[in-house]
């Protein structure tokens, strides 16, 4: 049986290219990645146009949160909740590298905690430790423009490059000790509270397609908890800005003293891999156009 999707004028324009800032793809030029930039614009849509249907259709969320509203809410709390914790430290024997790498980031967390508060050192001697440990690590900073109702932002975190034989699939793993504290909001319902508590506390280290998932179920959660207090999702909250964190265009330094990564290299300069979204159909961010002018 056929599906059809009707695309939105928005939807289009973002699909031509129109849309300059390409905000939520993450591309190293491959096809695999231009599907991936591509089936992330028409998941988007889908959420965003299914979201205010279901807001629409269903009306004014009650003002307070009450159990007897939601039979199944603890059930489904239990579902989200376990989903994430999967997601985010599966068993040893899916991936016995990532246990390793977790040990070894676990570690590194400890030893530099004296600069948990000190967000872009903390994060710089996080990954100087995985180094020395013979990881490839860096320090990406994602950056992302305002449209479809999210606001611009930038986010940073630490990630590990990994190929075969070293791990059996070989990728890409982020590593994240603010993971948690980015979900947590105030007056969260029972089933949210449950799904923030299965995110570890310490770090996050899991591969990047898993993020993706756990940050969709998440935002669901999120939004339920929201609406079960009458209140809208504010952009900062909405799945897509969520998703550019850790999956959006952004810049990786493996400079991890100081005074190499203040230096701030031109694009393709040592010690700087930039990723682009370089996908058929879709424009560089203007930041990237104009470096590749220069070249």
């Amino acid at each position: 049986m056929a599906v059809y999707i009707r695309l939105n004028d928005a939807v289009r324009a973002r699909l031509r290219g129109d849309d300059a800032a390409g905000a939520g793809c993450t591309s190293s030029g491959s096809d695999h990645d231009a599907s991936a930039c591509l089936s992330g614009l028409v998941q988007a849509f889908l959420e965003t146009d299914a979201g205010a249907a279901e807001e629409g259709a269903a009306g004014p969320a009650p003002k307070e949160y009450d159990d007897s509203d939601d039979g199944d809410a603890a059930e489904r709390a239990a579902a989200a909740a376990a989903s994430v914790r999967e997601l985010l430290d599966p068993p040893s024997e899916e991936d016995v590298f990532r246990i390793r790498l977790a040990a070894s980031v676990a570690a590194a967390v400890d030893a530099e905690s004296a600069l948990r508060a000190h967000g872009a050192a903390f994060r710089r001697a996080v990954a100087r430790r995985l180094r020395a440990a013979g990881y490839d690590a860096g320090v990406c900073k994602s950056r992302w423009e305002a449209s479809g109702g999210i606001t611009a932002g930038t986010y940073e975190y630490v990630d590990v490059v990994v190929a075969p034989p070293a791990a059996a699939r070989g990728g890409r793993y982020i590593v994240d000790a603010d993971f948690r504290a980015g979900l947590e909001m105030a007056r969260a319902t029972p089933e949210y509270a449950a799904v923030v508590a299965a995110v570890p506390a310490s770090a996050v280290v899991a591969r990047e397609e898993s993020v993706g998932r756990a940050v969709r179920v998440a935002s669901d959660a999120a939004r339920r908890s929201l609406r079960a207090h009458g209140l809208h999702v504010p952009p900062w909250r909405k799945t897509r800005y969520m998703l550019a964190k850790w999956l959006g265009p952004y810049k990786r330094s493996t400079a991890t003293s100081p005074a190499a990564a203040g230096a701030m290299p031109m694009p393709g300069g040592a010690g700087l891999d930039v990723i682009k979204c370089r996908a058929v159909g879709f424009f560089p961010p203007p930041a990237a156009a104009a470096a590749a002018r220069i070249k």
